[in-house]
């Protein structure tokens, strides 16, 4: 049930790419975005308690949900830690 879930919303975030005009743009845009965002994050780590680990899944699931991503990954963590 997770594993659907996740990849219809992965579908969901594939087809707003596409539907955006110019899906190679706005899929590098996103991606940029995210990591860079997680990155920002990292780097504040050193002034703040709350982290995100740097990780492939933590890249991944930012590189794909931009800032959106990296913003539910830091909730998440606040919350359930």
């Amino acid at each position: 049930m997770v594993y659907f879930m996740g990849a219809a919303l992965v579908f969901f975030v594939f087809l707003i790419f596409k539907h955006s005009g110019s899906f190679f743009k706005s899929l590098f845009t996103s991606t940029v975005g995210g990591v860079g965002a997680l990155c920002a994050v990292n780097a504040l780590s050193y002034f703040i308690p709350l982290s995100i680990g740097f990780n492939w899944y933590t890249v991944c699931f930012s590189a794909l949900f931009s800032v959106p991503g990296v913003i539910f990954m830091l909730v998440s963590e606040a919350v359930l830690f």
